[in-house]
Parts: C-alpha cells; sequence; structure tokens
C-alpha cells in the first residue's frame, strides 16, 4: 500500500488555498468534466512528446512538443471528431484513431489515420467501428495508447509501414499498411492469425493463430513458420507469448499455479523455463514489456496499483531517482527507445491525484508540466483508496478497494457498494476515480468489490461458480458489506448497490437476492433480461428503492428492456424512478448527461439512505 504524497509540486497542485480551504462541496461539474490533459508518448529519439489535449471547442486534440524548445503545436486538431488511441511510428509519423464523429467537418467518420509530426500529410488508412458506449461514460485516461492491440514486443515496423490483423467475418491475416498510401501489402505468415511479436529488426517472430478453436503458436525461421505451441483456446492455461527480445521468447502462463506469472519459454524444447521470472502473489501478472532500441528493460502491470519491474540498471536507476523526487505517487516512466538525450516522460499519479503529465530531465531533474487532467480538483480535498482482503462465508479471501469520506474520522458511514460495468474484469485500482471520489466528496463510504468471477486474481477466483452450489458474485457482494460493517467502516442500515453495464443488473439482481443488505439500488446502461437468467422475470418484484437510467438513442444497451422494466415496477408500485437521455455529439463534449445523472444519484442517495454524517 503506498504512503500518500502531501503534494506533488507546485507544477501540478495548481489550485489556490483558498479553494483548497473552503467548506463547500465542489460541484459535480468539476469531477466528470472532460480531462484537460489525458495522456502523452515520447517519440522513439526522445526530441519530441505527443499530447491529448482539451482543445478551446471541447474536442480532444493531438499536440507535439519539442522536448529541447518546449514549443508545442498542434497537429491534429478537429471540430467533429476525438483523438482516442494516438501512438509513435516512428520519429517523424504519428498513427492516431478518431471517434465521436459530427457531421460537418474535416473528419467524415472514424478511422486510423498518420501524420507527420508537423501536422502535414495527413492520411485515413482505414475506416474503424465505433464502439457503443453508454450515455454515463466519460473519457478514459489510459496508460497504453496502443489500446487494446494485436501486437507486442518491438514497434520498430519497417518505414512509412505498419504491421496490421485484417479482420473480414470470418477470417484473419497478418499484413503490412502503407501508413503514406494506405496500401495493404500481403505477407506470408500463418492464417487466421490474430496476435504478433515484432523482433529488433522490425520483423513478425512470433504469432498466434486460432484454428478449429485451437490456440497455435508459430515461430519464424527464415521463411519458415513452425508451430511449437498448441493448446484449447478456451482452456489454455493463462497462456500468451508477450515479448521475443535477444533469442529469447517470454511468456505468460500459470503452469499450475493459481496465479499467471511471467516465464522464459524454450522454443527448441518447446517447454517453460524455470522459475517464473516475475511473480505477484494475489495477483495475475497480465501486462507488457517495455523495450529499448533491441532490448529487454522491464514489465509493467497491475497489482493493487500499476507497477513496474526494471531488468535494465540504468532505468531501475532512474525509476529510484524519480520516486524519491515524486514520493508516494505512481510514477511511470517512458524514455524513447533509441535516445540519447536526458528527456523521460513521467505519467504520474496517485489515489488522490490525477494524471499529470511531466517532461524530466535526468540530468540537471528539471521538471515541466506538460499537462494534467483534472488540475481544478485539489488533492488535499480527495479521499484515500485502500485495497483490502475479506474472507467471503466460504473462507474465500475477495478483494475489495474502500475509499472512506476525508477527514470524516472512524465512524460507521452510509455506503455506496459500486460495481464495475463489466462483470468479469477486477473493479479498481489505486488511481484517481471520479466516481468514487466524487461520492467519498459527499459523505459516502465507497466499496469496489471483485467478486468472484472476475479476472486478474487467479484462476480459481475468477471461475464463477454455478448458482446454488457454491458462493458466487452476489453472495461475496453482501458478505463485503458485513465485513465493512465489523470494520466499523459501514452502517448497515444505510447501504446502497449501484453499477452500469452487467455491473447494473448485479446490482438489481442483489436487491432480489439480499434485501436484507441493500436498501436501494442504481442501474444505469444495463441489460436486464439477458439470455438463460431465471431472474429477469423476478426483478419486477423488488421492493426497494431503485433508479434505472438509459440512452434513449442506444442499441447496445437495451433501452427497451430498461423501460419495460419500469412500467412492471410501476405497475407493482414499486418506489422506482426512472431517467432517459437522448445523448448529442455535442453531449460529449459537455459530458451534459453524465453530470446529469450523477446529480440525480447524489439526490437519490440523500433521499434513501439517509443524508451522510459531516
Amino acid at each position: 500500500m503506498r504512503l500518500l504524497a502531501a503534494s506533488l509540486s507546485a507544477l501540478v497542485l495548481v489550485t489556490s488555498n483558498a479553494q483548497a480551504q473552503t467548506a463547500s462541496p465542489i460541484p459535480v461539474e468539476q469531477f466528470f468534466q472532460r480531462p484537460d490533459t489525458s495522456g502523452a508518448a515520447i517519440s522513439p529519439d526522445g526530441r519530441s512528446i505527443a499530447i491529448r489535449r482539451l482543445s478551446p471547442h471541447g474536442r480532444m486534440m493531438l499536440v507535439v512538443l519539442d522536448t529541447e524548445s518546449q514549443k508545442s503545436r498542434a497537429v491534429a486538431n478537429f471540430n467533429n471528431a476525438d483523438i482516442e488511441h494516438f501512438f509513435w511510428l516512428s520519429d517523424e509519423r504519428i498513427g492516431f484513431t478518431t471517434v465521436n464523429i459530427d457531421h460537418g467537418g474535416e473528419v467524415g467518420q472514424t478511422g486510423l489515420y498518420a501524420i507527420d509530426r508537423d501536422g502535414s500529410n495527413r492520411i485515413m488508412l482505414r475506416a474503424t467501428i465505433d464502439r457503443p458506449r453508454s450515455f454515463a461514460d466519460g473519457y478514459q485516461i489510459k496508460y497504453d495508447f496502443f489500446g487494446p492491440t494485436s501486437f507486442d514486443g518491438f514497434p520498430n515496423w519497417p518505414k512509412d509501414e505498419m504491421y496490421v490483423i485484417s479482420r473480414d467475418l470470418d477470417h484473419s491475416e497478418l499484413v503490412r499498411l502503407s501508413t503514406r498510401t494506405g496500401r495493404i501489402s500481403n505477407i506470408r505468415a500463418p492464417s487466421e492469425t490474430y496476435h504478433t511479436l515484432i523482433d529488433a529488426d522490425g520483423q513478425p517472430r512470433v504469432v498466434v493463430a486460432r484454428r478449429n478453436e485451437l490456440m497455435r503458436s508459430y515461430f519464424r525461421d527464415g521463411d519458415s513458420w513452425n508451430e511449437f505451441d498448441s493448446r484449447d483456446f478456451n482452456n489454455n492455461d493463462g497462456y500468451k507469448p508477450l515479448l521475443y527480445a535477444e533469442g529469447q521468447l517470454y511468456v505468460r502462463a500459470r503452469n499450475q499455479r493459481d496465479e499467471a506469472a511471467v516465464y522464459r519459454y524454450d522454443i527448441q524444447n518447446k517447454a517453460l523455463q524455470q522459475p517464473a521470472m516475475i511473480v505477484a502473489p494475489g495477483f495475475d501478472t497480465d501486462g507488457r514489456f517495455i523495450v529499448g532500441e533491441r532490448k529487454m528493460l522491464g514489465y509493467r502491470f497491475n497489482t493493487d496499483a500499476a507497477t513496474t519491474v526494471w531488468f535494465d540498471p540504468a532505468m531501475k536507476a532512474l525509476q529510484q531517482q524519480i520516486d524519491e523526487q515524486f514520493p508516494g505517487l505512481v510514477n511511470l516512466i517512458s524514455r524513447g527507445r533509441q535516445s540519447t538525450t536526458p528527456y523521460v516522460l513521467i505519467n504520474t499519479h496517485s489515489d488522490i491525484q490525477s494524471h499529470a503529465y511531466l517532461l524530466y530531465n535526468s540530468q540537471t531533474r528539471a521538471v515541466h508540466l506538460l499537462g494534467s487532467a483534472m488540475p481544478e480538483l485539489p488533492p488535499q480535498r480527495m479521499s484515500s483508496m485502500n485495497m483490502e482482503r475479506f474472507a467471503a462465508r466460504d473462507g474465500r479471501m475477495i478483494p475489495v478497494f474502500v475509499t472512506l469520506p476525508k477527514h470524516a474520522g472512524k465512524q460507521p458511514f452510509a455506503t455506496v457498494l459500486l460495481n464495475n460495468r463489466n462483470m468479469s474484469e477486477r473493479n479498481g485500482l489505486w488511481d484517481w476515480n471520479a466516481e468514487v471520489q466524487f461520492l467519498a466528496s459527499r459523505g459516502y463510504a465507497v466499496l469496489q468489490v471483485s467478486p468472484r468471477g472476475s479476472s486478474g486474481f487467479g484462476a480459481l477466483h475468477a471461475q464463477s461458480p454455478a448458482s446454488g452450489q457454491t458462493p458466487d458474485a452476489i453472495t461475496d457482494l453482501a458478505d463485503a458489506v458485513q465485513w465493512a460493517a465489523k470494520q466499523g467502516y459501514t452502517d448497515p442500515a444505510r447501504v446502497c448497490i449501484a453499477g452500469a453495464g452487467s455491473g447494473g443488473h448485479v446490482a438489481l439482481k442483489s436487491l432480489l437476492h439480499q434485501p436484507q443488505v441493500f436498501k436501494c439500488g442504481i442501474s444505469w446502461s444495463a441489460l436486464v433480461t439477458p439470455r438463460n437468467d431465471p431472474d429477469s422475470e423476478r426483478l419486477q418484484q423488488l421492493r426497494q428503492p431503485v433508479l434505472l437510467a438509459y440512452d434513449k438513442d442506444s442499441e447496445r444497451f437495451d433501452y427497451q428492456q430498461g423501460r419495460k422494466l419500469y412500467e412492471a415496477m410501476q405497475a407493482h408500485q414499486a418506489p422506482v424512478q426512472w431517467l432517459d437521455y437522448s445523448t448529442t455529439v455535442e453531449d460529449w463534449k459537455t459530458q451534459r448527461p453524465r453530470i446529469d445523472l450523477w446529480r440525480q444519484i447524489e439526490a437519490f442517495l440523500a433521499t434513501h439512505i439517509g443524508a451522510p454524517a459531516h
């Protein structure tokens, strides 16, 4: 567990003392507005930083800063689109994707683009699909600006080209894409490839293909692709090739362990090399290697917080130097793979400090603030978050993040159990979270539980047990409340459960199965009648107060299902409140629906679990 820094530096804590000392609640808008700066990436030569910033007209734009002169210019600034993912293709060229397209501007559709770092020679390479999202989604702060890509290793692509996976409905293949012309070139690789490791020469060296429900791994030796591993795709022991560097393959695997670890792999003998090189007891080591020009430098993954293990002595020493200068914070450092400059990019944050991006001179230790996500929110008014584990009714240890109201002392608090929007993924990270901090600022304790069925804590934890046979996610959530009450955190008479997506559906089911634990529920953008769920018809019998919220124009988050449940609950005279929103592209800029939802949630909680103690 990390100690909290009293401050990052004058560069980051730019809020005035008068604002920090005021006793009035921070306005809801300040928690849920779009971030001012939401990402940065350093060029391979270390001479430029690409920064994603909020433009004057409310769009996410891409800015490039010269590390020596510290002068910057916007290179992709559209009045009708946001920059989402971005990455350096070379010292001179950047790739990026666009989302939230409005009509009547420069960008006609979502897509993958490339542009020179001076803003010239922009080209749309391929159209992409704009993924569905909830009306209440915020703009995500990402560590990995490639996003969920299909390649790992060394992004040392051939000049002005990149490797991509080309997919249609029933086929995928590895191809080469020109970032100047958009032309696709076929390359010789196993069919149905979906994951690739690029070597230090910029060539595909290891690929993974899916055929006949088998996960097949191949190694390129000269012009030949040789299969060295094959396993059931859906029962693969957590296996995934991660990096090929200096003649060594590194993979993630469980190897008869509960938690996934990182191993060296002997391709010739088709076997893992013992012992594991990276192990994190209680956590799966899901992450990505950090590379230099030709060698592996370190590995970054999540435990309770983002963690980096350095194998390179120089990077390990640099991390220690920066951590001493900025103590009590998560400092994610990166430098250009081929850089001869002293410049380092730092993404620094904590549970009470939103992400800030610093340009750091490793020789002089001078720091230049590139920007921060939420500069108007004073860290000294945010609430600390801690990860703990509690014993469920059958003794299994369940992870939970606990956030208590600031300066309120240890007393039982009205509590919100906040589910993840995807219940199959871990819930929470030691990081600044707008929803958690808003609830804590209003005097509520917040529990973020990762119940059984969620990933990141080992294979046994990720297995979702059959209902009625063993404790499941819903009983784990109820046990979390009982544990929190015993710790003195929670007033058991004032507990509400909330969530979006599958987390919203589980919130409603928890009201049904644990009515003595949860006094009210909040669900937004949730599928309330998923296939083969025996509880779907019974939800209309709920008697606790419920708040339902939906996007009227949503396709993925079924508005009609939510509306049908609301009308059925009304017919049963249940205390249900309904909110619907018609979201426009302008709303993605202003965050109007998200802000209004949380204003409504604030009023709903005050009504049904009592005004929080002050």
